[in-house]
């Protein structure tokens, strides 16, 4: 079967064969901007929808180190508690108050959801920037038993086993669609995970996420009902109050023509 190939396919023919192999298209993701967010507010299609649906968006670096990865798993998992106790039943914005780490073609990010009937989505933002300040008082004065049944139990997390074939199938797809090839990539964020302290969740609050972090890129995505509190104008003037310098976008085509990639994510 191997040798009905074309010459370009079997592995151990000359280098100019192999040059000859038909090139992976590269993966771009876009780099937001630094220090100022990057705003895209729109209406929903659903006229008598009375919530605003929010999304914030950190984008960190692109790396394929483990320890990055599970940093972000880390604030997660002490994060989502406090998150949505503060910002749904203590002010009872709404009924989706949740947050969780990102991972694009090898980009960390992370990200906190809201959608809310009581307010707009620049209230939100408030909430959440005021939120961020408090959780990172928060981190400072855990105690260090506490932190470390999280990371305990998130390494434990990591060396479940799979439990189907459609969960084995799926979690080495993403390897082959990402172009990783890491297929005992829980082994190595388990051993990452062991290593984590109260500081690596620090520096990456204080590097990408609170305000005036030196690397913060941030991406507001906001969808704004028909019969939601505020409207799609008054939005935007406010949004612009509070981020004075933001970058303030309509479409994915505005957004594309002023963007930088990675050149590629390989």
């Amino acid at each position: 079967v191997v040798k009905g190939l074309p010459a370009a396919f079997r592995e151990g023919d000359s280098a100019k064969a192999a040059d000859s192999r038909p090139k992976q298209p590269k993966l771009p993701v876009s780099i937001l901007q630094t220090k100022t967010p990057t705003v895209w507010f729109e209406d929903c299609p659903d006229a008598g929808n009375r919530n605003a649906a929010l999304e914030m968006y950190w984008q960190l670096e692109h790396t394929s180190e483990h320890k990055p990865k599970v940093a972000l798993d880390l604030l997660e998992a002490l994060m989502c508690e406090p998150l949505f106790d503060t910002l749904r039943t203590k002010q009872q914005l709404g009924y989706v108050a949740s947050c969780g780490m990102r991972h694009t073609q090898g980009v960390n990010g992370y990200s906190v959801w809201l959608l809310s009937s009581k307010v707009g989505p620049t209230e939100i933002c408030k909430r959440v920037e005021a939120f961020l300040k408090d959780f990172r008082k928060r981190i400072v004065e855990l105690p260090e038993e506490d932190l470390q049944r999280h990371v305990v139990a998130l390494g434990g997390q990591k060396l479940e086993p799979e439990r189907t074939l459609v969960s084995v199938q799926e979690t080495f797809f993403s390897e082959l669609q990402e172009r990783q090839y890491c297929f005992d990539r829980y082994l190595h964020e388990a051993a990452a995970t062991a290593t984590l302290t109260r500081q690596d969740v620090l520096d990456v609050l204080d590097t990408y996420i609170l305000p005036g972090a030196p690397k913060r890129r941030l991406a507001i995505v906001a969808s704004i009902g028909g019969k939601a509190k505020s409207s799609l104008a008054s939005e935007l003037k406010a949004i612009k109050k509070a981020y004075p310098k933001c970058k303030v976008v309509s479409s994915q085509k505005e957004f594309l023509q002023s963007a930088k990639f990675y050149d590629t994510t390989a």
